[in-house]
């Protein structure tokens, strides 16, 4: 997803940090900009050193390997609080100790070097159904994923995992991250307009001068069907997910992908290809477009109506079909060129 054209230019900056390119957009003069996007950048290379699986030493892994109690930093504590929520939110279907999972599936290195010893096969034939493979190494007795497998003492930073536990946080900590620094510079450097943009986790707020973003929302297959449109707002926030962005062969050959459905612990055999979610936090819209894209649609909806979400959920099939469900009324203004195949009303 990515910024198209608007009356008013912030300046805008690119870098690449969390395994995705990062974009900010900032209405500020030019030295307060470059100083607020430089802050930025740092602040998601912190939390990229602090989250990823993938660094060595990160706070992360060191959590994954301890033993009874262990203190943890703010950060890891407000995102392990968050995470704790959305398990209950989600029934379940978001659930971080999906590590082992997600080694087992193959996705136990960067993504860019997944890709680099990944034969890429043409894009209809890894639209094609996911094959289930069977998963080695995983637990045979029954899980009970709708539980959180951590402990925390409240008002003291200190965490506790269930043994054999391994946290992976990516299915949150890109929402929050974009989530926070927004935030912050609002509220702390008096940025009037701008956008956070991490992979299609963005946070954007304006001004009566900056009256709306339009966010282009790109089809998960251009090439084959023109199923595309856009996302229109002043301050909130929009997070897409999916399963055509990040997949692979396994090393039986079979297709894989990074959404891991906790009550098979495989990559999520669902028809949903992408989704997207328009709300106030990146950090929910980010969970329910994960779990909307794992639960299908028919168990999506159910899910939604279950909880009565109030959000704008929009969502593209394997047949190219377009889901939405949320505001009639603000369909057409709120997204531009989409005409939904299927229509669900909030339910009040």
């Amino acid at each position: 997803m990515s910024r198209i054209e608007q009356a008013v230019r912030p300046l805008r900056f690119y870098f690449h940090a969390m395994n995705t390119k990062v974009e900010v957009q900032l209405s500020a003069d030019r030295e307060q900009a470059e100083h607020a996007a430089s802050l930025v950048k740092n602040w998601f290379e912190t939390q990229e050193q602090r989250f990823s699986r993938f660094v060595a030493e990160s706070e992360l892994n060191r959590l994954n390997e301890s033993h009874g109690w262990i203190s943890v930093s703010a950060a890891m504590d407000e995102v392990l609080s968050l995470a704790y929520g959305y398990i209950g939110q989600t029934e379940g279907i978001f659930q971080p100790n999906i590590m082992k999972a997600l080694r087992s599936s193959g996705y136990d290195a960067s993504f860019e070097k997944i890709q680099q010893r990944t034969s890429q096969r043409p894009l209809l034939e890894r639209l094609l159904p996911i094959t289930k493979s069977e998963t080695h190494g995983m637990r045979e007795d029954p899980y009970d994923y709708s539980r959180p497998s951590w402990i925390q003492r409240e008002g003291s930073r200190m965490v506790h995992l269930d043994p054999g536990t391994e946290l992976d946080l990516g299915g949150i900590v890109k929402g929050w991250a974009v989530e926070r620094i927004a935030d912050w510079l609002q509220k702390t450097m008096n940025i009037a307009a701008g956008m956070i943009n991490a992979g299609g986790d963005i946070q954007v707020w304006g001004t009566t001068d900056h009256p709306h973003w339009t966010l282009e929302v790109t089809s998960p297959f251009p090439q084959i069907q023109d199923v595309s449109g856009a996302v229109r707002l002043q301050r909130g926030a929009v997070a897409t997910s999916g399963i055509t962005r990040r997949q692979w062969q396994d090393d039986k050959g079979y297709t894989a992908h990074h959404l891991i459905d906790p009550r098979t612990m495989r990559p999520a055999d669902t028809d949903i290809l992408q989704c997207t979610v328009v709300g106030q936090h990146a950090s929910q819209c980010e969970i329910i477009a994960k779990t909307v894209s794992i639960l299908g649609s028919a168990e999506a909806v159910n899910w939604l109506n279950r909880h009565y979400d109030r959000h704008d959920v929009l969502w593209i099939t394997r047949e190219a079909n377009v889901y939405f469900r949320g505001n009639p009324s603000t369909l057409a203004e709120r997204w531009p060129g989409f005409d939904p195949d299927h229509r669900f009303s909030l339910i009040e």
